[in-house]
């Protein structure tokens, strides 16, 4: 099977040139232009960028970019990089592309625990092909994929933060899990070849962290039905009070009637970044948690994949549910997985080797804040149709808490065509922007019809 790897594939030009000129600025007379040029004649540019970081101006290095190619890396990898917000990504869809032969991944264990572990990721995936074969949706049979299913994705990030994230892979909590210790120590043997000095001058300033040890592996659940279900825990009280007082100090005309639809619907809703709301979404798969965490600008609490096989929590879709062959192929699935997990920990399974046994419609309980801004856009986003139905359930529900709360600001909240008045879905629009604005004009949003 293909090994993971990690590679840069691509980075800024002139990038060592561009940080030493924004070393340089702060302290050197002359304009933009004028001080890049000079840097451009310099050679000791990565004498002053290691000398600036040295005394704590990182942020220089936010001038570099690097794009990062993550191959055939588990998917547990890929929720440990997402976690990281200041990055850009771009992964393969597991609700349009056929995953039965992505392969996976098979982390350090005994030998003699090879071949059962082995035999039963590839009995998922024939579960899986089976599921399809049946006509269920991609979207639906993905739940049966074990996290350590091959991932293949895209990653940019600036330099201070690709090696703030190398740092905690290779000497922090990352660092328990072989696979991304492994991946870590090539990214930075990479980045060396930029900045030869920089991980270790970063790494002096960077929390001295030791590699977690895991704990015993606890008891392991019944896999149980659950439904996951949203609420708000914490709203900023007198929302509609906020808008307008942070649109008059931001100096908005406000009509005398409708100003705060007229806020939240303007080109530059600032105002809205003065809201906060905290909420919780119990028993959310880890499928439905990919459409969560790429909201970048948000504060979102994610426990780590192991406890989703630990607790054994798990999602059925209706399109299973109410296909019987597909419910017996899948609910078995689930409950054989259980086992065998049982089964390789009590035979010396290591505690990191764990989190690979979770499928991807085991669930976990997440938390979040947002600011109004970001919560518009989760919104508009997410209550659309085009949504995936799990993670759509709870923004709706999320929503209908929040009007009931302050109708006169979250009734303003919903999908995009409901905020603006169009679909920006083109060719890929349900076709129902009529029955959608209809349906959530109303303050207690009605269930769609069926």
């Amino acid at each position: 099977m293909n090994q993971a790897s990690v590679k840069i594939i691509a980075s800024s030009t002139a990038g060592d040139t561009v940080c030493a000129a924004a070393g340089r600025i702060s302290t050197t007379q002359g304009t933009a232009l004028e001080i890049y040029q000079r840097s451009c004649e310099k050679e000791n540019n990565g004498t002053l960028i290691e000398k600036v970081c040295a005394s704590g101006h990182t942020s220089t290095l936010e001038h570099q970019f690097f794009t990062v190619a993550f191959d055939n890396v588990s998917v547990c990898t890929e929720e440990f990089v997402i976690e990281f917000r200041l990055g850009s990504y771009t992964v393969q869809s597991r609700r349009y592309v056929d995953f039965a032969h992505a392969g996976f991944c098979i982390p350090p264990m005994p030998e003699a625990l090879l071949p059962e572990y082995k035999a039963h990721m590839q009995s998922l995936f024939d579960a899986y092909s089976k599921l399809l074969a049946l006509e269920i949706p991609k979207e639906d049979a993905r739940y049966l994929l074990p996290y350590c299913f091959r991932s293949n994705f895209f990653c940019t990030m600036n330099a201070r933060e690709l090696l703030y994230m190398i740092h905690v892979m290779t000497q922090g909590r990352g660092a328990a899990f072989p696979e991304l210790k492994q991946l870590g120590a090539s990214l930075l043997s990479q980045v060396r070849e930029c900045f030869p000095n920089l991980p270790d001058i970063l790494g002096r300033r960077l929390p001295k962290t030791a590699a977690p040890v895991l704990p015993e592996v606890p008891e392991i659940g019944e896999p149980t039905v659950y439904q996951a279900a949203a609420k708000p825990e914490y709203t900023s009280l007198n929302a509609a009070e906020i808008l307008r007082t942070a649109a008059q100090s931001n100096w908005t005309v406000l009509p005398a009637e409708h100003d705060i639809s007229e806020i939240i619907r303007g080109g530059r809703a600032r105002e809205l970044e003065m809201l906060h709301v905290q909420f919780t979404i119990k028993d959310l798969s880890l499928a439905a948690i990919t459409h969560l965490v790429r909201h970048r600008i948000q504060t979102v609490l994610v426990p780590q994949v192991t406890q989703a096989a630990l607790r054994q929590h798990f999602v059925l879709p209706e399109t299973i549910r109410a296909n019987a062959e597909a419910a017996a192929i899948y609910q078995n699935a689930f409950a054989e997985n259980a086992a065998v997990l049982r089964k390789l920990c009590s035979a010396g399974l290591p505690a990191e080797a764990v989190q690979y046994f979770a499928l991807a419609g085991n669930q976990l309980d997440v938390r979040c804040d947002m600011n109004g801004r970001e919560l518009l856009h989760f919104m508009k986003l997410r209550t659309c149709n085009r949504a995936q139905w799990e993670i759509r359930a709870c923004a709706v529900e999320l929503l209908r808490a929040l009007r009931a709360e302050c109708p006169e600001v979250y009734g303003c909240f919903g999908p995009s065509c409901f905020v603006s008045g169009s679909c920006p879905e083109g060719r890929l629009s349900c076709g129902k922007s009529a029955e959608v604005i209809g349906r959530f004009s109303a303050n207690d949003i009605p269930d769609p019809v069926k």
